[in-house]
């Protein structure tokens, strides 16, 4: 019986990982709304940096207007398509101090460039998230971020495919086994 149950539950965890696109792990996270805000603010840094200084941390609030002559080589030029790719978040709690930290990546594709900004939010003690780090990286190339939501996509679409057939090769050798142990015990 105890085996059952082992198999059991990596049926479920095949089933689970098989059954779940990076898009739907990222909806379990993250918000649809929180996602789309992350979006817009990364998608900002490129469009309108200025505007920015008001969710950044004190400490950094110039440098995006600083940065401003330099964003426009980083950025693609003209309508670009963003989005999330890639969340975590982290929450540290002792007594008296509560501590929130998100670190986003998003990515802008258009004609040929893509560009990659990351962001560090942190707040403490319920106060608004802040952005404490930022980053904008101009690339020709595919960021390491997209290749992992694709390699993602694939084992995923593997776990759909392969993990029915392994269960069911798993079903057949033990249904096998148990026959033949009692065909032997017959004998």
């Amino acid at each position: 019986m105890r085996r059952f149950y082992r198999v059991g539950w990596a049926a479920v965890l095949v089933a689970a990982l098989g059954g779940c696109s990076f898009q739907a792990a990222l909806d379990k996270m993250v918000s649809p709304e929180r996602q789309k805000e992350l979006v817009a603010i990364g998608e900002r840094f490129c469009t309108d940096p200025a505007s920015m200084t008001s969710q950044l941390h004190p400490e950094i609030a110039s440098s995006a207007a600083d940065a401003v002559p330099m964003l426009p080589r980083e950025c693609p030029d003209g309508k670009a398509t963003w989005q999330l790719a890639s969340y975590n978040w982290k929450t540290n709690v002792t007594p008296g101090l509560k501590e929130r930290q998100e670190e986003v990546v998003v990515v802008g594709t258009g004609k040929g460039k893509w560009t990659t900004v990351s962001l560090r939010f942190y707040a403490q003690n319920d106060a608004p998230m802040q952005i404490t780090e930022w980053n904008v990286l101009g690339s020709a190339t595919k960021p390491p971020a997209l290749e992992f939501i694709e390699q993602y996509e694939t084992g995923a679409k593997a776990l759909r495919i392969g993990g029915p057939i392994a269960l069911l090769a798993v079903g057949g050798l033990i249904f096998w086994l148990v026959r033949r142990r009692r065909a032997k015990r017959a004998a």
